[in-house]
C-alpha cells in the first residue's frame, strides 16, 4: 500500500527535474507542488506572483493615420517600460495586471498635451491620438501700448488648463510645444480687466493682447458676532495692500476703491479687539465683504469695596471682556490660590491679616489685572476723657433797695415786680368781667 502511494511522487519529482527551466507554467507548477509537499510534511507556504498583461498601444493622428517611430513610455508605481511604434503605429508593452499605468508619447513631429492613464491594466488596445507640434507666443500690452510684465497667461482646451505662466519684463510669454489646435486664451493682471479670446495655434503662432486698468468698489461691514444679532463695530481700521486704510463708521461700514482682479492682504484691527488677517479676492464687480471681529480675551476682577475689616468676608467677581461671568476661574490672593469662582463668576474670600493684598484671577492661560484690597483691623473705642470740673463762679452779694411800700419780693428786681403787677391787674379785670355776666 505504501509503495503505491510513493511511486507517483517519485515520478513527479523526476519530471520536474527534467523539465526545462524558463517555462513560466512549469515554474508555477513547481512552486505549487513544492508548496503541496511542504504542506504534506506539516508545514505551510504561501507563494504570490503578480501576472503581467500586454497593452497594445495604437498611435494615430486626429485624421486616423498611424504614426510610426513614436516612443511610448508606460509608467506605474515602482516600474516602467518603453516601446517604439511600428509602421502600423502600434507597440506592445508588458505591464503588471491591475495597476494604474500612465502612457506618454515622444515624437519629433507629433505630441499629446496630456498623459493618458489606464486605470487598471488588462489585456486591451489603447488608442492614443496625437497632433502636430506647435507653439504660441503672447505679447501683452496696456491701453497705451506699453508692455505689461508679470501678467498671467492661461491656455485652455475644453476648459482644462494646458499651459499657464507669466509675462517677462518685455511683456512676452511663450507656451513651449503644444498641440496645433484651437484654444481659449486668457490674460489677467492685478489692477487690469481680464482679456479672454479664442486662438488657433499653428507651428509658431504669435498673438498681441491688450489689457485695460480698472478698479471696483468694495463695501465692508464689520460686526461683533458675540452678540445676537451681531452688533456693528465702529472705529475699526481696515488696511488693504496697495489700497490704503479705511475706518468703519458708526454703523460698522466702510467703502474702498480697490484694483480689479486682485488678491489683497487685508488686516482688520481695533484697540481692545483681536486683529483679523485674511486675503481678499477682488473680481471685476462691486461687492460687499462681511467681517467679524471679537474683543481680546481677558479677565477682569472686581469687588464691592477695596477696603474691608480683617476677618470679614468680601465677594470678588470675575468677568470676561464682554462683562459675562467666568466660572471655574482660579482666584489668587498674594500668589496663593484662594478658590475657584462659581457659575456666577463670584468667590467669597476673607483676609486674616491687615495690610494690602493683591487679588488676581486665572483661567485658560489668561490672567486678570491685579486688584488691591486693603484689610484693616477694627478700631477699639477709646474711653471718654473725664472733664475737669468747671469752676463755679461765686456770686457777688448785692444790696437791693426795697420799695417804699414795704412789700418785699425776694429775688425780684424792680422790673420784674412791675411786670408781675401788670399781669395781676389784667387777671383781676378778666375776673370782674366774668362776674358782671
Amino acid at each position: 500500500m505504501r509503495a503505491r502511494i510513493r511511486a507517483p511522487v517519485l515520478v513527479t519529482v523526476v519530471v520536474l527535474l527534467l523539465a526545462p527551466v524558463g517555462g513560466a507554467v512549469a515554474a508555477a507548477d513547481a512552486s505549487a507542488l513544492g508548496a503541496s509537499a511542504d504542506a504534506g510534511a506539516g508545514g505551510t507556504a504561501a507563494v504570490t506572483q503578480q501576472d503581467d498583461v500586454t497593452l497594445t498601444v495604437a498611435v494615430e493622428t486626429a485624421d486616423g493615420d498611424p504614426v510610426d517611430d513614436a516612443e511610448i513610455t508606460a509608467s506605474w508605481e515602482n516600474g516602467s517600460a518603453s516601446a517604439t511604434t511600428a509602421s502600423n503605429g502600434r507597440a506592445l508593452l508588458d505591464v503588471p495586471a491591475g495597476v494604474a499605468v500612465e502612457l506618454s508619447v515622444d515624437h519629433p513631429d507629433y505630441m499629446r498635451n496630456d498623459v493618458y492613464t489606464v486605470e487598471e491594466a488588462a489585456e486591451r488596445t489603447v488608442e492614443l491620438t496625437v497632433r502636430e507640434r506647435g507653439g504660441l507666443t503672447v505679447q501683452v500690452e496696456d491701453d497705451r501700448g506699453d508692455p505689461v510684465r508679470n501678467a498671467q497667461v492661461v491656455l485652455r482646451e475644453s476648459g482644462a488648463v494646458v499651459v499657464s505662466g507669466r509675462t517677462n519684463a518685455d511683456g512676452s510669454f511663450s507656451t513651449g510645444a503644444v498641440e496645433q489646435r484651437d484654444y481659449s486664451l486668457s490674460v489677467v493682471k492685478e489692477g487690469y480687466y481680464r482679456s479672454s479670446d479664442e486662438v488657433t495655434v499653428g507651428e509658431a503662432t504669435r498673438r498681441t493682447t491688450s489689457i485695460e486698468r480698472g478698479s471696483v468698489t468694495v463695501s465692508f461691514v464689520v460686526t461683533d458676532d458675540r452678540f445676537d444679532p451681531p452688533e456693528p463695530v465702529s472705529g475699526a481700521q481696515i488696511t488693504l495692500e496697495t489700497a490704503g486704510s479705511f475706518t468703519t463708521l458708526q454703523d460698522g461700514e466702510a467703502t474702498a476703491q480697490v484694483p480689479v482682479n486682485a488678491d489683497l492682504d487685508l488686516e482688520l484691527a481695533k484697540e481692545g479687539y483681536e486683529t483679523v488677517t485674511r486675503t481678499l479676492e477682488v473680481g471685476e464687480s462691486a461687492t460687499t465683504v462681511e467681517l467679524s471681529i471679537s474683543r481680546t480675551p481677558e479677565l477682569n476682577v472686581s469687588t464691592t469695596s477695596n477696603r474691608m475689616l480683617v476677618g470679614e468676608r468680601t465677594v470678588v467677581t470675575v468677568v470676561d471682556a464682554y462683562g459675562d461671568p467666568v466660572a471655574d476661574a482660579t482666584v489668587r490672593v498674594d500668589g496663593q490660590a484662594a478658590g475657584t469662582t462659581g457659575g456666577d463668576g463670584t468667590l467669597a474670600i476673607r483676609f486674616e491679616e491687615p495690610g494690602e493684598h493683591a487679588v488676581v484671577a486665572e483661567t485658560d492661560g489668561r490672567t486678570s489685572g491685579e486688584l488691591t484690597i486693603r484689610a484693616v483691623e477694627e478700631r477699639t473705642p477709646t474711653a471718654t476723657p473725664t472733664a475737669s470740673p468747671t469752676p463755679t463762679a461765686t456770686a457777688t452779694e448785692r444790696t437791693t433797695t426795697e420799695p417804699t411800700t414795704g412789700v418785699s419780693f425776694p429775688g425780684f428786681t424792680p422790673v420784674t415786680v412791675l411786670l408781675a403787677l401788670v399781669a395781676f391787674a389784667g387777671l383781676a379785670v378778666r375776673r370782674a368781667g366774668r362776674s358782671g355776666k
